[in-house]
């Protein structure tokens, strides 16, 4: 598996799905514990869609299929550019429907930044976040950004609430990528009212060492706001024993003993000339 951005663990199926950013698209059974990942990886043939996933999500409560996309398109009046949005289904990515649009198709907010995370609350309320902000947010001279949550209203999806967060700019101040903006690469909903964030950007300039900087943030409503903790929830760079690589994909394990677990997968940025892995990491809630 290369270029993992999203993944899901489906309950009703016990599946668990994982989207790369270049369209291939694998369905794991069967899955115990996380080494049954590398058991199996060889002997699944991924499903090839247009859609370059960069988030995916499953309703619990009415199965829709929800996916944010970073799509490239080159249209022949224009020169190469990228697109941005977030659609779904009514079920698992039909083949001849055309989706439902949450967010309609942008351009991106900045080079490489488009919106990144989805989440979905176990009453259904359908949070999404841009990975640097939207338009005219994606700025290191502003480090607020907005979250937006959706809510069914039986017609369809409307927007019922949009939240400050501050994101933590200049987390990579010595990228030369563009990643010094820092960014949100998934959420998950925590209840009705709360969030875990993940946050990382890559610090590839002088003096960076080469390494993806990550901490995951619980944030909570209040009022209009998405306040964080004081302290990360976890971070990626002084609690683990190897360094993190680029943790693009989050969402819950299969709860297990009454504690919850959280499943981070890694981007191994295929066909660049790196280093990187695809990491899958499991915490449990202490």
């Amino acid at each position: 598996m290369h270029g993992i951005s999203g993944i899901e663990y489906i309950k009703s199926k016990k599946q668990w799905h994982f989207a790369s950013d270049r369209g291939a698209y694998y369905i794991f059974e069967g899955i115990r514990n996380i080494r049954d990942f590398g058991k199996l990886e060889d002997k699944i043939t991924p499903k090839l869609t247009p859609y370059w996933f960069e988030s995916i999500r499953v309703d619990p409560v009415t199965d829709r299929f929800f996916f944010a996309v970073e799509n490239e398109y080159k249209p022949l009046w224009e020169n190469p550019d990228t697109t941005t949005y977030v659609a779904y289904y009514n079920q698992y990515l039909p083949k001849k429907f055309t989706p439902a649009y949450l967010i309609p198709p942008t351009h991106l907010f900045a080079d490489n930044k488009g919106i990144e995370a989805i989440a979905i609350s176990d009453s259904g309320k359908v949070w999404i976040a841009p990975e640097a902000g939207w338009k005219g947010e994606a700025t290191l001279l502003q480090d607020t950004i907005h979250i937006l949550r959706f809510a069914d209203h039986g017609a369809g999806y409307m927007q019922e609430g949009i939240y400050s967060y501050n994101l933590e700019r200049n987390g990579c101040p010595n990228s030369t990528s563009g990643e010094e903006l820092g960014g949100i690469s998934e959420i998950v909903a925590l209840g009705e009212n709360q969030l875990l964030v993940l946050e990382r950007c890559y610090d590839n300039g002088p003096g960076g060492s080469d390494r993806i900087k990550a901490r995951l943030w619980l944030a909570t409503v209040q009022g209009r706001q998405l306040i964080k903790s004081p302290e990360p929830a976890f971070d990626f760079n002084k609690e683990l024993p190897f360094a993190p690589d680029n943790l693009e994909a989050m969402a819950w394990w299969p709860s297990e003993n009454g504690k919850r677990r959280l499943l981070i997968v890694s981007d191994d940025n295929p066909g660049l000339k790196n280093k990187q892995r695809t990491q899958l990491i499991l915490l449990e809630e202490n």
